[in-house]
Order: C-alpha cells, then structure tokens, then sequence
C-alpha cells in the first residue's frame, strides 16, 4: 500500500531523464495559498483548506490504489467540506474542539460505506487504514486554518508551511545521484532559517518559530518519503502527494501558535 523509495525519474522522448515537477509545484502552491490567505482573516484560511482538501480528497484514493476510489473520495471530500464549515463558523473560537467530533463521524462513514460495498469488500483492512490516513491528513491541515484564526498565526502558518514548501523545492533541486543524501539537512537547515527570518522580522518569538520551521521540515521530509514523491502517475495523485506534505504539517502550525500566545 504505501511505498517508501528516493525520488524517480521518467524518460523524456529526447532519452533525457527529468524530474517530475507536479508533486512539488502542487504542494508550492498549497503552501502558498494557505500563507497568503493567513494574512487576512481566518475564514479565508479555511476556505485555503477547503480548497486543498478536496483536490487532495479526489486524488488520496488513486494514489493509495484503494479499490473504489470514487466512493472513497466521497468520503474524504464530505469530511473536508465539514472540518472546513466548523472553521468558517465558530465564531470566537478556532473550533478545534468541534474537529474531534468531526472525524468520529468520518469514520463512522468509513466503517459504513466498506459494509455496503459489493465487491466483496476486498483489501478490507488497507482500504480503512488508507481513508483513516487520509482522514488523519486533512485533520491536521486543519490546524492551519486554526493557527490563523489567533494572534501572530500569520507569521506561524508560513514558517510551517513555507518550510514543507521549501523542502518540496529542495528535494527536486538535490534528487539527482549523491546529491540526494543532503536533501534531509538542507530542508532541515532552510526550515529552521525560515522560521528564524520570520521570527526576527516580525517581532515574534523567534525561538519558537524557528523550531516551528524545523518540525515542520522534518515532517514534510518524512511524509514525502513514505509516500514516494515521483511514484504516481496518474495527475490527480500527484497533486495530493504535494498537498499532503504540506498539510502534514499543520499541527506544528497550530502548537507553534498556542506557544506564542499562551
């Protein structure tokens, strides 16, 4: 089911080897969207996610090869469209309380639509655990719709961001031969400064958001490991292969935050 490899390469017409660029241009731009719309008010953040999600919803199943992915998606998209709604309308609270709540329900509907399948439930256990993974991504992108909706939860959401951004960029710039061995403390190193640069130009607790940058980095290294960034072929899975990265990393978001202000 999961597949953990280095990043691969795919023959050009020319027999030239080039790296595939859509998995780190789609998380880029998770990233980016999500730390523009951080700087305005928090709904637009959780409209960001909802965005995200349901890109990420709709190319989960193909990635992980579960064996009815429309069903699936259903699933992941309704669950998205509801962490989305508890965001958009908490009023004075962030309404990661109500996220628990949330995903109980998601699994439920998880449980319920393998009982309901026709095909003989086949590769029962991995189709759960794979939509539970799934559930588990789109509740910690969450989190930075969350972070946004509290004091300095700009400048906390692009430092966890823009360091699984950055690490995206890395990772395609050193996959080639021996280079790929410094991907790990390059996007370590890049993710830690970021954080720092942002901690310094803000007047908030650099401290914080370097370790921010660092977590965050980390994380996204990790999950584009187990994923496999280059493995899927088909466009769809390759999007929420780069948005799951980044959205892996939204709790670090939301501590960073709850660090700063507590």
């Amino acid at each position: 089911m999961f597949v953990v490899s280095e990043p691969t390469f795919t023959e050009s017409p020319t027999g030239v080897h080039r790296i595939d660029l859509l998995v780190p241009f789609a998380g880029v731009a998770a990233a980016a969207v999500l730390i523009f719309s951080a700087y305005f008010v928090h709904n637009l953040s959780a409209y960001a996610f909802a965005l995200a999600g349901l890109v990420l919803a709709w190319g989960w199943p193909i990635l992980l090869e579960l064996p009815r992915p429309p069903e699936s998606a259903v699933v992941l998209a309704t669950s998205a469209v509801a962490m989305t709604a508890i965001v958009v309308f908490s009023a004075s609270t962030d309404g990661m309380k109500t996220l628990s709540v949330v995903l109980a329900i998601a699994m439920v509907l998880t449980f319920l639509y393998e009982y309901i399948r026709t095909d003989s439930r086949v590769n029962l256990v991995s189709s759960i655990a794979s939509t539970s993974f799934g559930l588990a991504v789109l509740a910690s992108g969450t989190f930075y719709a969350g972070a946004a909706a509290h004091r300095y939860g700009d400048a906390v959401v692009a430092a966890a961001a823009g360091a699984v951004a950055l690490g995206l960029l890395i990772d395609a710039a050193l996959s080639c031969g021996s280079a790929a061995e410094w991907s790990l403390p390059a996007s370590l190193l890049v993710g830690a400064l970021l954080g720092l640069v942002l901690g310094l130009a803000t007047d908030v607790r650099w401290n914080i958001l370097l370790l921010a940058g660092f977590l965050a980095a980390a994380i996204g290294f990790a999950v584009r490991r187990v994923l496999g960034i280059a493995i899927p072929t088909d466009t769809w899975a390759r999007l929420a292969s780069g948005m799951t990265t980044v959205l892996s990393a939204g709790p670090v978001a939301y501590a960073a935050e709850w660090l700063i202000n507590r």
